[in-house]
């Protein structure tokens, strides 16, 4: 009898790890369906044809890699110009811009740039779909600040009060002048990056008029607008929309920073008094961004599944990560599956490295010459992963 309950308990104590293994193991976890309405049914699924407008220091790296690695894995045509001198802190020049191959189109465009809809329209079909993230903008500040190394300026030692004598020092912004000493990608960013113009702010005699015209035009152009706080909730989300999987959107962080200097209350009251451009635009999208998700059934479950996921992938692909040297943030140490498995290799690669390895591919250079399938090899990824 004994020898029964033995094998009983013992064929439950592996039916268990089955089970287990079964719901966490990357190759066996559900991918994320669509919730299909009305509208969803009509329109192109999956989605391959988009615009990622990026912003600064929103988790827009973590989100351009994922976006990248889609359009590889799916043999799409990005819409490359010189990237970033092309278009970084630019309005997109029409001359970077070759035509697409014969008979193709461009399908997707996920670079830094000022925000140009009716140029990217242009450039890519009419189904298109343009999204976006957004951030708190004291939290975007402050890693911006850092990032940049703006403090460097001010007072290196005491991060906190090199904060206040940055904002004391532009007392005038946007009072008596647009000028901005030290602000590049870090002051009112994300409105900066979605094309915001500020000159006719600064001349208008409502410019909480011209705010809220700016965000009504921008919500005739975007499908949808993420939110960095909610990071793998929105992913979700995108996936739903967008008719994508878990292996779509699974993703480490991209320029995690090492560690988080200290702010004071009073110094974060102050940094949200200079960013009310972004604070209207981050507070009307966070509400937006509810309002969709309260409509999506079941997403919470899908988030859990998805986390389990993204999470065994990760312990699949990366053994530890410590601090590179790359701005004070994390580096990812690869298993020696990671060192042969092509999504590893690239969800650990920096954006700009990987750009211009796919900017190399699309001229004819390869590591080893033109491959037949078009598309990047393991060796190509790992040769010009940027491992600072």
């Amino acid at each position: 009898m004994n020898n029964t309950i033995k094998l009983v308990f013992f064929a439950l104590t592996i039916f268990a790890l089955l089970y287990v293994y079964h719901i966490t193991s990357p190759r066996n976890v559900e991918p994320v369906l669509p919730i299909v309405t009305s509208d969803a049914v009509e329109e192109a699924c999956p989605v391959k044809n988009f615009v990622f407008v990026k912003t600064h220091k929103t988790g827009s790296s973590t989100m351009s890699n994922i976006l990248l690695r889609y359009c590889e894995n799916h043999r799409l045509n990005l819409l490359l110009g010189g990237y970033p001198t092309g278009t970084e802190y630019h309005y997109l020049p029409t001359k970077f811009y070759p035509p697409p191959p014969p008979g193709e189109s461009y399908n997707a465009f996920v670079m830094h740039a000022n925000y140009n809809y009716n140029f990217l329209r242009s450039k890519l079909p009419q189904d298109t779909k343009f999204f976006t993230i957004v951030r708190h903008p004291v939290s975007r500040y402050i890693s911006g600040f850092r990032f940049f190394k703006s403090h460097k300026n001010y007072d290196k030692e005491d991060f906190d009060h090199s904060i206040q004598k940055h904002l004391k020092a532009n007392k005038e912004y946007l009072v008596s002048t647009t000028q901005c000493e030290g602000c590049q990608n870090i002051m009112n960013s994300v409105a900066v990056d979605l094309g915001f113009n500020f000159n006719k702010y600064f001349r208008s005699k409502n410019k909480t008029l011209e705010v809220e015209k700016f965000i009504a035009n921008l919500d005739q152009e975007l499908e949808l607008v993420l939110v960095m706080e909610y990071f793998d909730l929105s992913l979700v989300l995108l996936a739903r929309q967008f008719c994508w999987t878990f292996e779509d959107i699974a993703y480490l962080k991209s320029l995690e920073s090492a560690s988080k200097p200290h702010v004071s209350e009073e110094t974060k009251a102050m940094i949200f008094d200079f960013q009310k451009i972004d604070a209207a635009i981050y507070d009307y999208y966070n509400k937006t961004f509810w309002n969709k998700i309260s409509k999506e059934e079941g997403i919470f479950e899908d988030l859990e599944k998805f986390q389990r996921y993204n999470e065994a992938t990760k312990d699949k692909c990366v053994s530890q990560k410590k601090v590179g040297n790359f701005q004070f943030t994390m580096q990812y140490e690869l298993t020696e599956f990671g060192k042969n498995d092509f999504q590893c290799l690239a969800m650990t690669s920096r954006v700009l490295p990987f750009v211009h390895l796919l900017e190399k591919r699309n001229q004819g250079i390869h590591s080893d010459g033109p491959h037949q399938s078009g598309m990047l090899t393991l060796d190509d990824v790992y040769k010009n992963r940027d491992t600072s």
